[in-house]
């Protein structure tokens, strides 16, 4: 017993998975379901004690997030002061050398005064004086090379117009990593006459910060406006830390905002950044997460989760209520009208019984339905068998009457000779014939709200193959798709006119006149078209106003060419709606 209901509930599982899964099944809006109906219901009546102990929370964080963000962005301020008094030192000192002329112009006490500057700065690696081209003229160590002219980082400064920092470059004179701070010198009307710089050791700058803020205490590194890392207390913490993208110039202040990184070892770093208003460069300062905030998680955690746990147990119980009282007999509801939709109009649905009431109703109603489909379902099928049937009686009668005139006029033809005349009594028969196999196939088919294409075209090529005098052969390569009945009659009446005026007009060949006719269907369009190797169109024929007549009442229109053998095609194109029935169903799936 206790298998027996463990394969029960596990196939309502699999069936509610697959209406579930189902286009149908699929909801159209966010709220096109019983469950997420009756979860936003549970959600608004607990969100007002929820909201306030998560407001509170919220508001916690971010105070403890401002508060790190303060006391980061004051580190990093703190930090960057002394960096930044070493760039204004060299800021002031290029300007006091830029006024005095023996520098300016390189001339002889040019390299001991530069030496002289160099030995008062602990930071300075070498200065020297350049020319508009970059040709070191006069520095205060030996410059191999004694020129600069293609490095992009003097390119970039000269075109500035007032002293900026470039770097960090290897320093020739000094054999070390520097800064350049590059001070342009221009004259009255602001030609550029060349440049004094500096280099400032970056190993330096790196120890001066770490005596000022040891790794212990913090990461701190200076950046470029292009990201590139220029002064830190820690490089290789700093690389692992700092994403280059954070620190790169956009037009715009950094934003006044948290990061957040690990370090190799998986810890986890919060930094800020802070501009320092000269050149794009950009401060950092990070510390662990941890020492920034604490137990302030902690408290945000129990303020949020009180509420949580409240609405996860609402919603566990909301979930299985739902599937037990609800879900459990839609199923079985479905179940019904699936045995009712294949035709079991007897069966009860005796399980409602134990239904909630709501459900017991539905049930009687859809039990009700299915009486009442019962017997209109019955009526239809009456009355449809009796159209079927009267409408094949039409189409015999039909095709009997035209049989009827075929014998006749074959009977009054018998005494016609061969002559123009006789030709035009041929042709007649040959048209009332069409007719007549129109009506024959339609009383044959199963179906007769349509006709198929290959079979209509066959029948027509034996009829005129085996009704003219014309030595004409014609093969059929039709389709085998479903037409409306409507386009019957005027199609088999136009493809025997287009034949007559292609095979006619010749009278007897010899060698059979080959003829291929083709059909096909795309979409709602039906193309026709009909070759002849050995035809001639007669423009002015009876058969030719026939057939464009019958192409304008299938609302399309005759065209020909010929092709580059010498044959001749006639084709056209019609438009044509999806016939009806069960074949039409199933070619259409």
């Amino acid at each position: 017993m206790d298998l027996g209901k463990a394969e029960a509930a596990r196939a309502r599982h699999r069936e509610r998975n697959a209406i579930f899964a189902s286009a149908a099944g699929q909801p159209r809006t966010l709220f096109d379901s019983v469950r997420r109906r009756l979860v936003l219901v549970v959600l608004l009546a607990l969100a007002p004690i929820a909201a306030l102990n998560i407001a509170q929370g919220v508001m916690q964080l971010n105070n403890a997030e401002e508060d790190a963000r303060q006391r980061l962005l004051q580190h990093a301020v703190s930090a960057a002061a002394s960096q930044q008094n070493i760039f204004a030192s060299a800021e002031n000192v290029l300007y006091a050398l830029k006024n005095v002329e023996d520098v300016r112009s390189a001339g002889p006490s040019c390299a001991a005064t530069l030496r002289g500057a160099t030995l008062s700065l602990p930071f300075a690696a070498n200065i020297g004086v350049l020319t508009p081209q970059g040709v070191v003229t006069c520095a205060a160590l030996p410059f191999p090379g004694r020129s600069v002219g293609e490095e992009a980082w003097w390119q970039a400064a000269v075109a500035r117009p007032r002293f900026s920092l470039v770097g960090p470059v290897r320093s020739p004179g000094a054999n070390v990593d520097v800064l350049v701070g590059v001070l342009p010198l221009r004259d009255a009307a602001g030609r550029l006459e060349g440049a004094v710089a500096l280099g400032i050791e970056v190993n330096w700058l790196d120890n001066l910060l770490k005596q000022q803020t040891p790794p212990s205490g913090g990461i701190v590194a200076l950046f470029s406006d292009t990201g590139q890392e220029l002064v830190s207390n820690a490089r290789s913490m700093s690389a692992a830390l700092f994403d280059r993208a954070t620190f790169r110039a956009t037009g715009q202040e950094p934003r006044s905002t948290l990061y957040e990184s690990t370090d190799p070892s998986g810890k986890s770093w919060t930094f800020a950044t802070a501009p320092l208003g000269r050149d794009g460069l950009t401060v950092a300062f990070a510390l662990p997460s941890d020492r920034l905030f604490g137990w302030t998680f902690v408290t945000v955690a129990a303020s949020i989760l009180l509420p949580a746990l409240i609405i996860i147990l609402s919603l566990i119980a909301l979930w299985v209520a739902v599937d037990r009282v609800i879900l459990r007999w839609l199923l079985y509801l479905r179940r019904v009208t699936a045995v009712y939709a294949q035709g079991h109009y007897g069966f009860r649905p005796t399980r409602l019984d134990a239904a909630p009431s709501e459900f017991r109703v539905l049930g009687h109603a859809v039990e009700n339905m299915a009486f009442a489909v019962r017997h209109r379902d019955a009526r239809l099928r009456e009355n449809l068998a009796e159209k079927t049937a009267l409408v094949r009686e039409i189409h015999h009668r039909i095709k009997n009457s035209l049989q009827v005139v075929v014998s006749l006029l074959s009977l009054y033809g018998s005494g016609i000779g061969k002559s123009e005349d006789r030709r035009r009594f041929d042709q007649l028969r040959l048209r009332v014939n069409t007719l007549a196999l129109v009506h024959r196939i339609l009383y044959e088919a199963n179906d007769g709200s349509q006709v198929h294409l290959r079979e209509l075209l066959g029948e027509l090529a034996s009829l005129i193959e085996g009704s003219t005098d014309t030595n004409v052969r014609i093969a059929v390569e039709a389709e085998d798709v479903p037409l409306p009945t409507d386009m019957a009659v005027p199609l088999a009446l136009m493809v025997v006119e287009v034949a007559l005026n292609l095979a006619l007009p010749h009278g007897t060949a010899p060698m059979p006149s080959p003829m291929v006719l083709s059909g096909s269907r795309s979409g709602e369009r039906l193309h026709l078209a009909l070759r002849s190797t050995a035809g001639r169109w007669d423009e002015k024929g009876t058969a030719t106003d026939l057939a464009a007549g019958f192409a304008s009442q299938l609302g399309g229109s005759l065209s020909r060419h010929a092709e580059a053998g010498g044959a001749l095609v006639v084709a056209g194109d019609f438009p044509c709606r999806p016939a009806f029935g069960p074949k039409a169903a199933r070619t259409a799936s």
